[in-house]
């Protein structure tokens, strides 16, 4: 079943294709902060117009995880200055339950900081695990640094998807469920890989 969000997300991609960089960057900005697009669309959307000439796939990928750092940020100093209360509340208006951050919580026992980009690379967990980060005042240069490196995976991923495979990735996109799973394989085998070269690095020092 498609999206009930998929018009939003169709409005958006109209956007990005009238002015450009400023449209991928405030789409996902949105995204960031309240989630009402889904990034599946809007990112694979700007790399098949890339593929078409209209943008540089660079700066593409580089344009949409700025716009995620900063939507992400806000999102952050929502959870930051007005804490678990305010997002007990009112988080139903930004999709946030308290099972995730319950979850998120339970994330960042276990990786430390590094559930920030464990969570920014992931589909699912990246739509809420800023206002954790924020509620347990997490140190902001690390949040930034963090936030980015996992929104360059994701959206690199989606970017590419878009690039390569085009007019098939949408087909995928609007019904989610399978796209976000083909999307989570392919993040998995990236994050495989990366614990695999870290270990080895590890090793051998």
């Amino acid at each position: 079943m498609a999206s009930f969000l998929l018009p939003i997300a169709t409005w958006f991609k109209e956007v990005i294709q009238a002015v450009g960089y400023p449209g991928i960057f405030l789409a996902m900005l949105v995204e960031g902060i309240v989630t009402p697009i889904p990034s599946e669309i809007i990112m694979p959307f700007a790399g098949y117009l890339a593929a078409q000439g209209q943008f540089n796939i660079v700066l593409v990928i580089l344009v949409g995880s700025l716009g995620a750092v900063i939507g992400s940020t806000g999102a952050y100093y929502i959870g930051y200055s007005l804490g678990r209360p305010f997002i007990r509340k009112y988080g139903k208006y930004f999709r946030l339950k308290e099972e995730h951050i319950v979850k998120a919580e339970d994330w960042f026992e276990k990786y430390g900081d590094a559930a920030i980009f464990i969570g920014h690379s992931l589909p699912g967990t990246r739509s809420f695990i800023s206002f954790p980060a924020g509620i347990g005042k997490m140190k902001l240069r690390n949040f930034l640094i963090f936030t980015f490196a996992g929104a360059m995976v994701w959206n690199t991923v989606l970017a590419l998807l878009g690039y390569f495979l085009g007019d098939a990735v949408f087909g995928l996109a609007e019904t989610f469920e399978y796209f976000d799973m083909a999307v989570l394989l392919s993040l998995l085998l990236v994050l495989v890989a990366y614990f695999l070269w870290k270990r080895k690095k590890n090793q051998e020092e």
